[in-house]
């Protein structure tokens, strides 16, 4: 009796491996949860991927509502959303990229390609940063106040529908709920 039982095991390990699964897939990624939300974009101090002498930190960033977008040049994902992020750019909002665990010279030259909608391109090869912000995969997107306190993240592709369903609420709410703050603060002066 106990050896037809270590002969099933494998396949009763299989079957709730193969369930796990089954619902994980289910899942839709971009309702993930965040456990910085609320919280300060960790501490880090990076080399901008385009002027790798210049270093970018938590004191450099703007002091007004920002998008932080976690990209590759290795991520379809990230080129199929890279010409709505030229469109938000041409629209005038602060996005800065988080260069995720990339060649820098291919990640260049997919900018140089296709446009750059970054104000600054935070180069994160080893992926320390996007491991402190919880990050899945790329694409996602982080909103980010004035104070540098994560209020969103998005995990998938960016695109018109998720902006207006997603994130102009949140932007139509900065405004709303403090009286110096517009939805036009998160574009560039």
């Amino acid at each position: 009796m106990k050896k037809r039982l270590t002969l099933f095991l494998p396949l009763l390990v299989l079957l709730a491996l193969g369930l796990m699964l089954l619902f994980g897939l289910q899942r839709d990624p971009s309702q993930l949860a965040l456990a910085r939300q609320g919280k300060p974009i960790p501490e880090f101090q990076l080399a901008d991927l385009l002027q790798p002498t210049q270093r970018i930190d938590n004191r450099t960033l703007p002091k007004q509502p920002f998008l932080l977008n976690v990209w590759g040049s290795w991520c379809p994902s990230c080129i199929v959303e890279h010409p709505f992020l030229m469109q938000l750019k041409q629209q005038g909002y602060l996005i800065y990229g988080l260069n995720y665990r990339d060649n820098p010279q291919s990640a260049r030259q997919m900018l140089v390609t296709k446009g750059n909608p970054f104000v600054q391109v935070l180069n994160d090869h080893d992926g320390k940063l996007a491991l402190a912000l919880g990050v899945y995969g790329a694409p996602e997107t982080y909103l980010i106040d004035g104070d540098g306190i994560i209020r969103f993240r998005y995990a998938g592709e960016l695109d018109q529908a998720v902006w207006q369903q997603q994130f102009m609420p949140l932007l139509k709410q900065f405004s709303t709920s403090v009286a110096t703050t517009s939805v036009s603060t998160i574009k560039e002066q």
